[in-house]
């Protein structure tokens, strides 16, 4: 299914049926025997971090978040593909190395990496369906989380971090910027994609509470 032809609201609605984006495609597992793969979304304004996600708000408060437009670079695929190496390493994870064409290609619409850095509303409408949170520290770029904006949701497509910097919680802080770009265009949730009970990697998003997860006939339950 081509994302360019869908408007927020129709997006929104896929993912209220269990589908997520890449790029120009909307997809669901369809899995014969299995069901374990549940949309999760946290509710923003009953949302309380614990003490870890206190502690990685906290421990990166000097670096600069900005917001704009999704973009492809040589800046963005090095991190990407410093922090694909490490997962593999660390958790097994396939070795997935990319270029940026192969980056847009998966996470960017046509034309997206060329728009203007949108100047995002304390309150109200987003000026755009698609939002890039950057993390820097000076002119490093420290962390990366992909979003899109719809009526209700801001959902995070994607994040990555710098692998060398493991120890400050910079995951952690990715979802917390997702979280608070949610609070600020009073959207009331937050997806955080699929989650599989006693899925290691996806174990994170349910420390984000007070969640819902999708049930059967696509009913959310706290």
């Amino acid at each position: 299914m081509c994302t360019s032809q869908l408007e927020p609201q129709e997006y929104e609605s896929l993912m209220n049926r269990g589908y997520r984006k890449f790029g120009m495609a909307c997809f669901r597992p369809v899995c014969e025997k299995c069901r374990e793969c549940r949309p999760i979304r946290v509710l923003v304004d009953r949302f309380k971090p614990d003490r870890s996600q206190r502690r990685a708000w906290r421990d990166n408060q000097q670096l600069q978040v900005k917001l704009g437009a999704p973009r492809a670079d040589e800046l963005r695929v090095a991190l990407y593909n410093r922090y694909h190496l490490a997962q593999a390493l660390r958790k097994g994870w396939p070795l997935n190395e990319t270029d940026a064409e192969e980056y847009a290609l998966t996470f960017l619409t046509p034309d997206e990496d060329r728009q203007p850095v949108a100047k995002m509303p304390e309150r109200g409408v987003s000026s755009r369906p698609a939002v890039e949170i950057s993390v820097w520290e000076g002119g490093a770029l420290r962390a990366l989380v992909l979003t899109d904006v719809t009526p209700n949701t801001v959902s995070a497509v994607y994040h990555y971090y710098d692998p060398d910097y493991l120890n400050r919680g910079l995951g952690t802080f990715c979802v917390l910027q997702a979280i608070e770009l949610a609070r600020r265009l009073e959207r009331p949730w937050v997806y955080l994609g699929y989650y599989v009970a006693g899925c290691v990697s996806m174990a994170y998003k349910a420390r984000f509470r007070p969640h819902e997860i999708m049930g059967e006939g696509g009913v959310w339950h706290l």
